[in-house]
């Protein structure tokens, strides 16, 4: 079985033909290639499929066998896989995931500018010592802001990020970010991604933490979300505006994975 590994600021994926895991346990698969001493390792597992809505499908597993809505890195490296791979033809296409059909720019540096669409907000919660905004970019997350940089670099993020993750409050589970704003146009991050755990970075999770940044105050469009992994830059005009957001998308290997 034929795999491609890429990354998008160091949150790594497996990308699969779609004919190559025909009559597949995808979660059993995801759960095996994923696993970082015995299988490949990645953060996830993707397949591009056909759609009858967009030029292509996203099929997204993370990397404990259970399905996402939505993956904003994922997404950038389908979109270069697909092209390079020429599943599509041209630098824009559109693909189904979801949490709707989501369009996709690409450039010739191998980056690309994903329409993620608008962002949904939800009240304040308490949890753990720490105030979350619930805000969803089709898929669901908590986003707290703390005091100083120093203090995101120091949290204990495997005790307490699958606390919130699976909170009573989240019956479907969360996405959980702990930032700090860096002036009005950077924020430093970091991520517990449901189903996946700590990850170096998160598409869909900086868009979130970008915008509740802007929606609070504490930061401008647009905003630099820099992960352990590297940086992204999204934009948001407010209000019911798409939110736009630009980063890199890289090859790291391809191989085989030996069929059971």
């Amino acid at each position: 079985m034929h795999f491609t590994k890429m990354h998008g600021v160091g949150n790594d994926f497996i990308i699969l033909d779609p004919g190559e895991v025909e009559a597949t346990d995808l979660p059993s698969l995801a759960r095996r290639v994923c696993d970082r001493h015995f299988g490949v390792g990645a953060d996830g597992l993707l397949v591009p499929t056909p759609s009858e809505v967009a030029d292509l499908k996203m099929v997204y597993l993370n990397s404990d066998g259970s399905p996402s809505e939505m993956c904003g890195n994922g997404l950038r490296c389908l979109a270069r896989y697909a092209r390079d791979f020429e599943i599509i033809e041209g630098d824009s296409l559109t693909v189904e995931t979801g949490a709707g059909v989501k369009k996709v720019v690409l450039y010739e540096d191998g980056s690309s500018r994903v329409d993620m669409g608008a962002p949904g907000f939800d009240s304040e919660v308490g949890l753990y010592g720490f105030d979350f905004l619930r805000v969803s970019m089709g898929n669901p997350h908590a986003v707290t802001f703390l005091g100083s940089e120093k203090e995101v670099e120091a949290l204990d993020l495997k005790a307490v990020g699958p606390l919130v993750e699976k909170d009573p409050l989240f019956p479907e589970g969360t996405n959980v970010e702990f930032a700090n704003p860096r002036g009005r146009h950077e924020v430093r991050m970091r991520i517990w991604e449901r189903g996946a755990g700590e990850t170096l970075a998160s598409g869909s999770g900086s868009c979130a933490t970008a915008v509740a940044a802007i929606y609070t105050g504490l930061a401008e469009s647009p905003v630099s979300v820099r992960m352990d992994g590297g940086t992204v830059e999204v934009s948001w005009e407010g209000e019911r505006e798409p939110v736009y957001m630009t980063g890199p998308a890289e090859y790291v290997c391809e191989g085989e994975i030996l069929r059971q």
